[in-house]
Parts: C-alpha cells; sequence; structure tokens
C-alpha cells in the first residue's frame, strides 16, 4: 500500500469511528493530516483539515491556518468566502482583520485595502499591521507613504527583509541614494550583516558606481556567510577591474572558478601553482585537458628542465593525456620535448606530424619538425623546412632564429 493510500485509510478510520472519548487523538490524527498535506503543498486539503481541527477544538490558530492554506492555494473566492464567515462570528478578531486586508488586496481593492490597514496600523504594535498598510500604499504608487509604514515596522523588529525594502524604495522610486545607502549601513553597524543586507548594500554601492565599495562588500559577505553568488559578484567586479591580484585572492579562497584561477596563474607566470591546480581539477572532473596543461606548467616552471626526473613526469604525464584527447598544442608540446631533449627523436616527430596533420600550415609546428631532423641528422630537409618557417614568421621568434642557426651549420658540416 502506498503511503498516500495508508493516510487516506487512516483517514476515513477516523473520520467514521469518532474517537469521542479521545479530543487528543481526533486533535493529533487530524494535525498529522493536515501537516503532511501542507509539506505536499496539497493546500485546499490542508485547509479543510485545519477547518475541521477548529470546529472540534474551537481553537483559532487551526482557523488562522485554514485561511492561510487557502491564500496559499491562491483560491481568493474561497479565501474571501471563509474569512467574512469568520469575521460575523469575531468581528474584532485582529489576525482575521488582516485577511479582510489581504482579500482586498488580491481582488485589486487597493483603496479600500488602504483604509482598513491604516485602522488596523493605528497604535498597533505588530510589524504586521505597518507591513500591509505599507502594501496598500505601494499599490497605489504612494512611495513616501509605503516607507513611513515599513519604517514603523521596521522599528519594532528590524526585520532585515522589511530594511531591504525602504532602502530600494528611497534609492529606485524616491531618488534618496545617499539615504538608502546610508540606512543599510547604519541596520549593518547596528545590527550586523547578512546576505540579503550585504548583498543588497553591495548592489546599490555597483549601479552607483562605487564598484570598489561594491567588491568588497560582497567579499566580506561571503566571507561571513560562504554564500558562492557573493564571491561571485566580487569576481565579476575585480575581473572587469583588471585588479587580478584581488581576483586570484578571492579566487583561491572560493573555489567558484578554478579555470579562472588557472588562467590567472598562466597570466602571471605562476607556473607551478597553475601545474598543482590544474592536476587538482584533473583528478576531480578527469578531464584529460587539465592533465596535459598540468604537465605543460610543470615543465615552464621547473628551475631545472633539464633534470631527467622532471621531463619523464612530463613525458608520461602528457602521453597519457593524448590518449584521451587530440589537441595539436599539446602533441606539437610532447613531440618537440622528446626531441628537444632527445628522449625518442624519431618517436617525438611522430606527435608533431600528428599535429601537422590538424593544422598543416603551422609555422611552429613546421619548425619542430625541422628539429627533428636537425636532431637526425637529416640537415637537407631540416634546412627546407626550416627556411620554410622563415618565409612564413621570419626570424624575429629567438627560437627559430636559434634554429635556423643551427641548421645552418648542420648543412655545412654535411658538405664538410
Amino acid at each position: 500500500m502506498t503511503k498516500s493510500a495508508l493516510l487516506f485509510a487512516l483517514l476515513m478510520t477516523a473520520v467514521y469511528a469518532k474517537p469521542a472519548p479521545g479530543p487528543n487523538i481526533f486533535e493529533d490524527t487530524f494535525s498529522l493530516y493536515a501537516l503532511d498535506a501542507q509539506v505536499h503543498q496539497k493546500y485546499h486539503l490542508a485547509s479543510g483539515f485545519f477547518s475541521e481541527l477548529y470546529k472540534e477544538t474551537s481553537n483559532k490558530e487551526y482557523l488562522y491556518q485554514s485561511l492561510r492554506m487557502l491564500e496559499q492555494a491562491n483560491d481568493l473566492k474561497a479565501l474571501a468566502k471563509e474569512t467574512d464567515k469568520a469575521l460575523k462570528e469575531a468581528p474584532e478578531d485582529v489576525i482575521l482583520k488582516r485577511f479582510a486586508v489581504i482579500v482586498l488586496l488580491k481582488e485589486g481593492n487597493f483603496a479600500q485595502a488602504s483604509d482598513k490597514a491604516l485602522l488596523l496600523s493605528q497604535n498597533s504594535q505588530k510589524a504586521a499591521d505597518h507591513l500591509l498598510y505599507a502594501e496598500s500604499r505601494l499599490k497605489l504608487s504612494d512611495y513616501e507613504g509605503a516607507v513611513g509604514a515599513l519604517k514603523k515596522a521596521y522599528a519594532l523588529d528590524y526585520d532585515e527583509t522589511t530594511a531591504e525594502r525602504i532602502a530600494l524604495i528611497e534609492y529606485a522610486h524616491l531618488g534618496k541614494k545617499n539615504e538608502a545607502v546610508r540606512f543599510l549601513k547604519e541596520h549593518i553597524g547596528t545590527h550586523g550583516n547578512s546576505i540579503v543586507i550585504g548583498r543588497r548594500l553591495a548592489s546599490l554601492y555597483a549601479d552607483s558606481g562605487a564598484l570598489s565599495d561594491a567588491a568588497s562588500l560582497y567579499e566580506q559577505t561571503y566571507e561571513g556567510f560562504g554564500d558562492p553568488v557573493l564571491a561571485g559578484e566580487a569576481a565579476k567586479i575585480y575581473l572587469y577591474q583588471q585588479d587580478f591580484a584581488k581576483l586570484a585572492v578571492l579566487l583561491e579562497k572560493s573555489h567558484i572558478n578554478e579555470p579562472l584561477l588557472l588562467d590567472l596563474y598562466v597570466k602571471e607566470k605562476q607556473f607551478n601553482k597553475a601545474s598543482e591546480l590544474a592536476l587538482k581539477v584533473y583528478e576531480q572532473e578527469d578531464n584529460a585537458l587539465y592533465l596535459a596543461q598540468s604537465a605543460v606548467y610543470k615543465y615552464e616552471g621547473a628551475a631545472n628542465r633539464n633534470d631527467p626526473a622532471l621531463i619523464s613526469d612530463v613525458v608520461e604525464k602528457l602521453k597519457k593525456a593524448l590518449e584521451d584527447i587530440d589537441e595539436p598544442l599539446f602533441l606539437n608540446y610532447l613531440g618537440y620535448l622528446m626531441i628537444d631533449h632527445d628522449v625518442n627523436v624519431s618517436e617525438g616527430m611522430g606527435y608533431v606530424r600528428r599535429a601537422l596533420e590538424k593544422q598543416p600550415d603551422s609555422p611552429f609546428y613546421i619548425d619542430s619538425l625541422a628539429w627533428g631532423h636537425y636532431k637526425l641528422n637529416e640537415c637537407a630537409e631540416a634546412l627546407r623546412l626550416i627556411k620554410q618557417v622563415e618565409s612564413m614568421i621570419g626570424i624575429d621568434e629567438q627560437e627559430v632564429k636559434d634554429h635556423l642557426k643551427a641548421i645552418e651549420t648542420c648543412k655545412i658540416k654535411e658538405k664538410n
């Protein structure tokens, strides 16, 4: 039997058995049904259970919950009917009067809602009454009146959502941008920061052009509450400002964008950090591209690039990566490495040729192949290829210049 079928069976048992001697059993059972229906967003069903509980117990909280479920269900007709019915029995019930205002707001009767909400809010010490009045004034585009009511509600509980609404209305509708910023800063100073307030104040800073203040507050709020969205907003600003130092620090502690951090390390020639991070990402994502990058950055960052252990490790990692990817950049890198360090010149040339199959006009790959022929003492072919490179890009590249000089010497030796 499914859970819902079991609940239905239990419900029917409870309804027809009517356990009169044990009212607590009825209340406990129906409370469970009501809560289960609420959790599963079956709001009409939940409202019915709460209504039955009110009839049996006369506990007003069940009546209010029944009405809240109708509100959640967006059943305005039923909400209006049940609220009106309840008010006839208890015309001075403040909570029922609030539901009446809610009905008017949902019906679009904003002026009438405002009048009733004003009566409720006068001399009220409940934030809910002032919030209802504020909502009605907002619907009537009375932003000054709305802020006034919101500030009265805020003074009662210092709710952060209310604080945010006050600042937004002042900033966007009343032109009081400085006042809005000052109000949120004062809230933070008195009641502390939060995700809601920190994010809102930072967004106001950004909108007004105070990007450094915005980024700083986004980062501070991230550090306080760990919301990665806030770190992302700070990162966007640092990237826009090209403040790569702050961006790197933020990315290192937040881990929100490892590929971007990797690019930063490479840009700043921090190859050892780049190698470690690329390897970490490879282990997390099993993406061979990062393994290849890790190998390349390890070689580029090495103090001694002729270390046999280093070369062996880099070659091994690149070979492993190229089992899964077929990127010409890494094919050539591996090939040239093997050629230049005399690991296995012929095998290295094979990797270079694979790169040239994909990009036959790359002067850098042709240069690698020329260097392979030079290493094999095939000087004529080496010279032909390096001259081809020279005709394509000249000899401004130092490595091409060095290769040309060596290969021309090789040709002279061959003639002798």
